[in-house]
């Protein structure tokens, strides 16, 4: 499922005094939202945009309503792109961004499964990952007044098996561990089924669907370990736990 926009691709702890500094930082926050939109641009130009399924809408709608910190954001924009691989994407301020393949019934996604890839989108713009990689990158290469393209770019010159790639490749994958569990805790207050995490990871697993390798790229963890962890997280509440009865599914 999804990263936050790279196109070259969730706890490693920060340093103390670098959290605030990152997040507060208005150019750095600006010029992450640059990045993003310049790459939002470039999907557009080889894939057009659909006009939103209302029952898509729906469903990021509910989930938003229920994340205190998505509410007091600007709306979050849901972009439809004309794919036949299954993927999704997430720009920190406050873009979703699905393939129509995600509900091509040939692959049996259900709307909870549906709600999860959602879910794990809306969770890494909840607490803004592309920023937060991004400074963590700055710190890690040691020069945080570099521009966070040129970070980036250094970044892909980097052998494999160097120490900085192996760091990176960590951070991502930790980014990604904890955007499932935060779709989980999503998925559970809006009364849906947080098992559906899981499932639909392992759906979009499967070596015959178009886009099963973006689950085995650098920027995600091992399948079986997430599968795990999505799984233990998902049984760590009763069902409905932390949703008002009036919200929850019957």
């Amino acid at each position: 499922m999804g990263t936050v926009l790279l196109l070259a691709g969730w706890g490693i702890a920060w340093p103390a005094a670098a959290q605030p500094a990152c997040h507060d930082d208005a150019a750095r926050a600006a010029e992450q939202r640059e990045l993003d939109e310049a790459q939002i641009a470039e999907l557009l130009r080889d894939r057009p945009a659909l006009p939103t399924p209302t029952r898509l809408q729906a469903l990021l709608d509910q989930l938003v309503a229920i994340s205190p910190r998505l509410r007091e954001r600007p709306p979050v924009k849901l972009l439809v792109l004309d794919d036949r691989e299954l993927n999704a994407f997430a720009a920190d301020h406050g873009v979703v961004i699905l393939t129509n393949a995600l509900w091509d019934p040939r692959h049996g996604l259900s709307e909870d499964e549906l709600a999860a890839v959602i879910a794990h989108e809306l969770a890494h713009v909840e607490v803004r990952d592309g920023l937060a990689e991004a400074c963590e990158m700055q710190l890690r290469v040691g020069d945080t007044q570099t521009g966070i393209a040129q970070v980036r770019a250094r970044l892909a010159t980097l052998r494999p098996d160097s120490t900085q790639a192996h760091d990176a490749s960590e951070l991502l994958h930790e980014q990604e561990l904890l955007a499932d569990a935060r779709g989980i805790a999503l998925l559970r207050r809006a009364g849906r089924d947080p098992y559906a995490m899981a499932r639909v990871l392992a759906k979009l697993h499967a070596p015959q669907l178009p886009g099963a390798g973006l689950l085995t790229a650098p920027t995600h963890p091992v399948l079986s370990d997430r599968l795990a962890r999505a799984k233990a997280q998902a049984s760590s509440l009763p069902a409905g736990y932390g949703v008002p009865p009036a919200h929850r599914r019957r």
